[in-house]
């Protein structure tokens, strides 16, 4: 699965990574660095055709100005094989906007993509673990994250598209523009 996300701005790049160096030292856990780079999405999918992903994200980088979205803690997406936990980041209007604008632009130069990250059902948020945390290690997850606070305002300067390499079972930064508009 490939990705169109917003890299984290250097402050929160690196308290998200503290987080996951942490829940690996004490509790093992390292299914996150199969996307290494702290972010959140817009949308996700199987194939994209890349060239036009490119025309798209740089159009959409030059008509955008930076902006913040803010973040209200822990979630937990409990519906699939393995939980996901996760930073909250707000939904607000400004958010919303952005997003149907991507995803508009997005869907017809992308193949499967996740129901997840449509307009109607999206829930952004920033992932501080899975892949490896199960029903029986869950309460541990908690119980470590709950001396972190979670509530930032981050600024978001970039749209990039974080592409998976099958080969490699990691995910690469294959384009990122700054916003500019």
């Amino acid at each position: 699965m490939h990705g169109v996300v917003s890299l984290l701005d250097e402050r929160h790049y690196e308290l998200v990574a503290s987080i996951w160096r942490e829940m690996r030292a004490e509790l093992g856990l390292q299914g996150v660095y199969v996307t290494p780079f702290p972010h959140f999405s817009y949308q996700v999918a199987e194939h994209y055709e890349m060239a036009a992903v490119a025309e798209v994200l740089a159009d959409f980088a030059h008509q955008t100005p930076p902006f913040a979205v803010q973040t209200t803690g822990l979630g937990i997406f409990t519906g699939g094989l393995l939980p996901v936990v996760y930073v909250n980041v707000v939904r607000d209007p400004h958010l919303t906007e952005l997003h149907q604008m991507l995803w508009s632009r997005l869907a017809p130069v992308s193949t499967g993509i996740l129901a997840y990250y449509h307009p109607q059902v999206w829930v952004p948020h920033i992932t501080l673990g899975h892949g490896d945390i199960t029903r029986e290690n869950l309460p541990d997850v908690v119980r470590l994250l709950q001396a972190h606070q979670f509530a930032w305002r981050v600024p978001v300067d970039n749209v990039a598209l974080l592409y998976d390499e099958a080969e490699s079972r990691q995910d690469q930064l294959t384009y990122r523009f700054d916003l500019t508009g």
